[in-house]
């Protein structure tokens, strides 16, 4: 399907793609492999109940994991309305990311693995964050983004997380996410994933984190949504 075509096929299912999540799986599978669906998994509170809109505080940083049990995620309330775009990779690829969630569109979700070297938020600490719009980055003076300190790649989440500075060759990869009657779920993984690198590489670290490489790769069906404050030891800005 051409992008013309996925394009109209979008308006003419936007309200059954609400009600019935398969419909928007299938439609999204359309985007020329970009897409890969998993578990469908309810986001949940600390306490096991059901993620709501107003439990994510503006340009606070929250952290799930999702598709499987050791890969890190983050999830923000951006404050605006964040409309879909096309994004372009440079090998000429191209898929239309669906903008934010929730009654103001303003809630998005990426993979916490950076694109360039993997560098991803453990229990001790984070290395790739976000910063606030008033709380720019002391290297980059950019706000607004998400910053990996490793090697100051930095992506924009208003954008579908696109590389705007650093060595990164590709955006994050984005966690599509569907609300229905309030509730969230995390659908799949739309772009250029990093999970196999971030197996081959943390091999390791995720065996005495989970206990066996078979663990780590348990795929999920809930994903706990906790600050990244309350998560990280120490969150690494620069």
């Amino acid at each position: 399907m051409n992008r013309r075509g996925f394009l109209k096929v979008c308006s003419t299912v936007a309200v059954a793609s609400m009600i019935d999540p398969s419909v928007f799986s299938n439609l999204l599978s359309a985007q020329e492999g970009m897409f890969k669906a998993y578990n469908k998994a309810l986001l949940v509170k600390e306490d096991g109940s059901p993620l709501k809109e107003e439990d994510l505080k503006p340009h606070t940083n929250y952290i799930f994991f999702y598709p499987y049990a050791s890969t890190p995620c983050y999830m923000i309330n951006l404050g605006e309305e964040i409309k879909p775009v096309d994004v372009k990779l440079k090998d000429g690829r191209t898929y239309r990311w669906q903008g934010g969630v929730g009654s103001k569109k303003s809630i998005v979700a990426y993979s916490a693995i950076c694109a360039h070297q993997w560098s991803y938020p453990t229990k001790q600490y984070s290395f790739i964050n976000y910063y606030p719009p008033d709380r720019p980055s002391e290297i980059t003076k950019k706000g607004g983004v998400i910053q990996c300190c490793a090697h100051l790649a930095v992506y924009d989440p208003k954008e579908g997380a696109k590389v705007i500075d650093g060595p990164a060759e590709v955006p994050l990869a984005s966690v599509v996410i569907q609300e229905e009657n309030g509730k969230f779920y995390a659908l799949g993984i739309l772009g250029v994933d990093q999970f196999d690198k971030f197996f081959d590489n943390y091999k390791r670290e995720l065996r005495e984190a989970y206990g066996s490489t078979a663990k780590a790769k348990e795929l999920v069906n809930s994903c706990k949504v906790v600050e990244v404050s309350r998560y990280v030891g120490q969150v690494i800005y620069c």
